[in-house]
């Protein structure tokens, strides 16, 4: 799979090429390109599709990991340029919408439509907290500690009763090949996180911008896409019901549903 060297570090990218107007999807902070799997097979015979990894994720360079928003925007941005993408649809959840916000603020021209899915536009002292803790258990360099106290902040009750044993294992599986400088990365970009304060400028996003907030989300609950929806001028905002933070995975029909409804009543 192909990776372009963008302002002095690797981005790994996997452009799926397809008929009609490109679908950029923006990973949140723990993903990585293949966990779009049921976005790609919704979208990929309509529209071409654009993912990729941030510095700091996956197969893009994991170091230096002093990550700061505006460096996400200009490795996207090269990357567009790089690959002769005029414009997109950007899709982000979390981390990835987040980004989103920023580009739009500084690249408006380079968007069709905003999709931001579990979003927040600021830091409040609960979310804080939540993402120092993950912070300081990632530093104990426990892979399977990790992940046992971050997935309960992504999922929602009725997706541990109905998949506990897949959650079980997939905390195995983490901490058998979780790597150091992945966890380094991982830091890296929750400090970058917590930097967010933006609510601010979103009066300034003038782009067709759908947000999206999970119903059982305690990580970035809806109140907190209703800040961005009041202040981003026309934004529409849904919902999903029994969904948590994770809600492109737990619920990715309603989600696909909501985005596919969206971009083509633009």
């Amino acid at each position: 799979m192909p990776k372009e060297n963008i302002n002095n570090v690797e981005i790994y990218y996997d452009l799926k090429e397809g008929k009609n107007e490109t679908i950029a999807f923006l990973n949140g902070v723990a993903m990585n390109t293949t966990l779009w799997k049921n976005q790609i097979n919704y979208f990929k015979n309509n529209n071409q599709i654009l993912l990729h990894d941030f510095r700091g994720q996956g197969q893009s360079s994991l170091q230096p990991n002093d990550f700061t928003f505006d460096q996400h925007v200009e490795d996207f941005y090269s990357l567009l340029e790089k690959l002769d993408i005029e414009k997109v649809h950007i899709v982000g959840v979390s981390y990835g919408a987040e980004v989103a916000m920023h580009f739009a603020l500084k690249y408006p021209d380079k968007i069709n439509t905003l999709t931001l899915g579990t979003a927040v536009s600021e830091v409040k002292p609960l979310l804080k907290a939540q993402i120092e803790s993950w912070i300081m258990t990632a530093k104990t360099y426990n892979g399977k500690l990790f992940y046992k106290v971050m997935s309960p902040f992504v999922y929602s009750n009725y997706f541990y009763e109905e998949n506990s044993k897949w959650l079980e294992k997939r905390a195995e599986k983490f901490g058998e090949n979780v790597s150091k400088d992945w966890l380094d990365a991982f830091v890296g970009l929750c400090n970058n996180f917590l930097s967010l304060d933006i609510t601010d400028d979103l009066s300034k996003i003038n782009i067709p911008t759908l947000i999206v907030s999970g119903k059982e989300d305690i990580l970035k609950p809806p109140s907190y896409g209703k800040i961005i929806n009041q202040n981003i001028k026309n934004s529409k905002f849904e919902i999903v019901d029994r969904a948590a933070h994770g809600l492109f995975a737990e619920k990715p029909a309603e989600f696909n549903k909501l985005i596919k409804n969206f971009i083509d009543q633009q």
